[in-house]
């Protein structure tokens, strides 16, 4: 059997000493003891939430079909609009049984230091699909109430679990894993959307298939699970062209405290300016993030702009990939 960990930094081992003592690598030893002949996929994927999950799992699904998925993207999806969280966890969902319909999901919801991991509306959804939900925020919540400990002694800051936090996570997890017969649970990959938006093909569609204008170059980036390779430039008036089909269009992109801008034209009329500085270096995300546009073709015109934020060092632009839905 393949079984994924799709989630966040949480999944990925953050706050850990070491991977060893991450709550999916002690999961994952409780599995080999459960199951025989599996293989184990850890697809954490620090700063990313169920929105970049649905557009990514596919690349590794492809090559690995998966048999069961624990989802922890209970964190990172709270600072998400709740409308666009249930779109984006439902299509995460739908995505997995597109890969296989009789793949077995659990919805993991770690908590937070501030207890406001969206927890509630995760079961909504999952409910809706029958799938399992072990919500660790509530079990350590009520244990932080009885004084078994602080948040202070489980955690680094307010969303990473030591390695402290990770036994525990494991710990209540596993407890109710032994109450759930994964391979014989019956869930419902066939329903109707819950949200009535249905991703139909979502993919990162790589900066390789654009027109480039200008000096641009690529350099490697290795973000695990996120990007490897990235187009950058930081040339004033240079360009990238970008034709896509679909309704949905998210720029991935990484900010830093040298970036520039970019104006935009989208199908030859629309315009905007994408300003891509942070206080940070290296911060990956995404920009536009639209999912309304018509159906069909599209053009996406991007250009170095002459402005830049006041507080830039520079005008460099770095492209990673898009996120479309070219169904």
């Amino acid at each position: 059997m393949n079984i994924y960990f799709v989630g966040g930094s949480i999944t990925e081992g953050a706050g850990a000493s070491n991977i060893n003592n991450s709550y999916a690598n002690l999961i994952s030893d409780y599995l080999k003891s459960t199951y025989k002949q599996i293989n184990i996929i850890n697809l954490g994927a620090g700063g990313t939430a169920s929105h970049f999950g649905a557009f990514r799992i596919g690349k590794h699904f492809e090559k690995q079909i998966p048999d069961i998925v624990f989802l922890e993207f209970a964190v990172n999806d709270r600072i998400y609009p709740i409308e666009d969280l249930k779109i984006y966890y439902e299509n995460l969902i739908r995505q997995v049984y597109r890969w296989n319909k009789n793949c077995k999901i659990i919805s993991i919801e770690a908590p937070t230091g501030l207890c406001d991991a969206c927890a509630s509306i995760h079961a909504d959804i999952a409910g809706y699909y029958n799938i399992p939900v072990i919500d660790v925020q509530e079990k350590v919540w009520k244990e932080i109430n009885d004084n078994q400990y602080s948040w202070q002694d489980i955690s680094i800051d307010n969303l990473h679990p030591n390695d402290k936090g990770h036994k525990i996570y494991a710990e209540k997890i596993i407890e109710q894993l032994k109450n759930i017969d994964v391979l014989s649970m019956m869930q419902c990959p066939e329903k109707e959307s819950i949200t009535q938006v249905i991703f139909k093909n979502p993919r990162i569609k790589s900066y390789e298939e654009c027109t480039f204008f200008g000096n641009w170059s690529e350099r490697e980036v290795n973000l695990n699970n996120k990007v490897d390779m990235v187009a950058i430039n930081e040339n004033i008036g240079e360009c990238v062209e970008l034709n896509f089909k679909g309704k949905y269009l998210s720029i991935v992109t990484i900010l830093s405290r040298n970036a520039g801008m970019l104006e935009c034209i989208l199908d030859y009329k629309y315009t905007f300016n994408l300003d891509l500085y942070m206080e940070h270096e290296g911060y990956f995300n995404f920009v536009v993030n639209t999912k309304d546009l018509s159906e069909g073709s599209h053009n996406l015109l991007m250009k170095i702009s002459n402005q830049s934020n006041s507080k830039s060092l520079g005008h460099e632009i770095v492209i990673g990939g898009f996120l479309v839905d070219e169904g």
